[in-house]
């Protein structure tokens, strides 16, 4: 059979002008996803941006991922794949009798992710997904600055609600910040701090009534749990615990309805929590962000935030030295 020489030049120009403009002829490599990831999804209607943390890694060949949903500690995930250049991935959410699934697609572009969360039945949302600061492998020596006072023992000056517009559910009473300045069923807001830091060492004292928990986020983004858990065994969930990711090495925790103390510094993606003068985590790294972030913004300062909506907690103290 002949071919016409022409005809065939032609008809390439043809295929490639057809091309969407930006899309690669070859999908990418299954290796380009591999990482961390800050994942930003677009909220629904008028609710919140949810902010995620992805890890895909390969073992022995096997495609793995970690994942945070922007709520909760970090999973497994068990339903996995990247297929002609895509990723995919699902989890169970909500309520296990109601079985909803929360699907999530997307594509490497230009160095970072782009593509779709659908949360049940609902309409798909907008996802997007950078890489995560690179971090220097040695901190160099910090001067410190002049100590903050975060509180100033009188009123919320300095601190704003999570939930704009509406009120915290915070007060201030006899010097102390309580969250019980609202009706039984509705639970207080997260508050931070106005001002935004990079790296600092925070000192922090609370009292957390029975059964309840809250919890201490750093650069708005890394939550030091804060629990009733004396005596109790530890895990991810532990009060010192970077929530979700780092186990503290020893429980000292006071019983409830004692004031304790952090004292909790933070440097780059290293940090060390000192719990009613134990050290309890020294120096270690901090994978990603944690549920109820703020936001995904790694690189950049961020506030403090004292989580609100978990039960009782009180605050006297709030004093932040930056490293400078």
């Amino acid at each position: 059979m002949r071919f016409n020489i022409c005809f065939v030049f032609s008809l390439l120009a043809l295929v490639a002008l057809a091309m969407p403009c930006g899309l690669a002829a070859i999908p990418a490599s299954d290796d380009a996803f591999l990482g961390r990831w800050d994942i930003t999804i677009a909220p629904a209607d008028k609710g919140r941006a949810r902010y995620c943390w992805l890890e895909l890694t390969k073992e022995e060949g096997t495609l793995q991922g970690r994942f945070n949903q922007g709520g909760g500690a970090v999973f497994p995930l068990k339903e996995l794949a990247i297929e002609i250049g895509e990723l995919k991935f699902q989890h169970q959410f909500g309520r296990p009798a109601d079985n909803l699934q929360a699907v999530y697609r997307a594509h490497v572009t230009n160095g970072r992710l782009d593509g779709t969360a659908t949360f049940g039945k609902g309409a798909p949302r907008t996802l997007t997904g950078v890489r995560p600061p690179v971090w220097p492998a040695k901190l160099a020596v910090r001067k410190p600055g002049k100590p903050i006072e975060l509180f100033n023992g009188k009123d919320m000056t300095g601190w704003l609600g999570q939930n704009t517009g509406k009120p915290t559910g915070w007060t201030v009473r006899n010097g102390v910040m309580v969250n019980d300045d609202h009706p039984a069923d509705v639970s207080a807001d997260n508050i931070y701090t106005e001002a935004k830091f990079r790296d600092f060492k925070l000192e922090v004292e609370f009292n957390v009534a029975s059964k309840s928990n809250s919890g201490v986020y750093l650069r708005g983004r890394y939550e030091i749990q804060v629990m009733d858990d004396a005596g109790q065994p530890l895990n991810v969930h532990s009060q010192g615990a970077l929530y979700g990711f780092i186990i503290p090495s020893t429980n000292a925790s006071k019983p409830a309805g004692e004031w304790q103390k952090y004292e909790i510094t933070l440097v780059a993606n290293r940090v060390t929590v000192v719990l009613n003068g134990t050290k309890i985590v020294d120096n270690a790294e901090v994978p990603g962000i944690t549920g109820g972030a703020l936001d995904a913004s790694e690189s950049e300062r961020g506030p403090i935030m004292l989580q609100g909506d978990h039960g009782l907690i009180q605050y006297r103290k709030a004093v932040l030295t930056p490293l400078n």
